[in-house]
């Protein structure tokens, strides 16, 4: 099984190629089952809650879940561990040291989010043309939602006069 910690996932830069930048949570779960990692069973976990505008994820073997409101993906993966009776076969994908220590603690293999990332684009790029990960449409402008989580991850704070 593997357990990623999505948005720590979708926050790396510099690593995927243009026509796969900028990937939401259903982008990333099309690309994973495209990859080598999608005959896995696969849990790609969100903080938060579902937003009312996410995309379905496509049927397979990677799910999307959400912490819950307030609650982070750190946490829990962390809860996850804990209550696996077989943390040996899970390979959990964070950059996040305390995550990484939490599956290291419980036996789990750890793959650094860059490293996936690198492995998913390979993947994407050697598939066969009709089995590649479809390029990314232009989503057309942001969301007030998204702008403001932009504004938040660049230590800005949002204010009502932001467009």
């Amino acid at each position: 099984m593997l357990l990623v910690d999505a948005y720590n996932v979708l926050h790396v830069t510099g690593v995927l190629p243009p026509e796969l930048a900028g990937l939401e949570a259903a982008d990333l779960a099309e690309l994973v089952s495209a990859s080598r990692w999608g005959r896995h069973q696969v849990q790609l976990v969100c903080d938060g809650t579902r937003p009312k505008d996410a995309r379905p994820v496509p049927r397979g073997g990677v799910r999307v879940t959400y912490a819950g409101g307030g609650a982070s993906a750190d946490a829990e993966i962390e809860r996850l561990l804990e209550e696996c009776s077989h943390p040996r076969r899970i390979t959990v994908v964070s950059n996040d040291r305390q995550v990484q220590r939490a599956a290291r603690r419980r036996g789990a293999k750890v793959l650094r989010s860059d490293d996936f990332l690198r492995q998913l684009a390979t993947d994407a790029a050697r598939a066969p043309r009709g089995r590649r990960a479809a390029p990314r449409r232009d989503p057309g402008p942001l969301s007030a939602r998204q702008v403001d989580a932009w504004l938040r991850y660049f230590g800005i704070e949002p204010t009502e006069h932001t467009p």
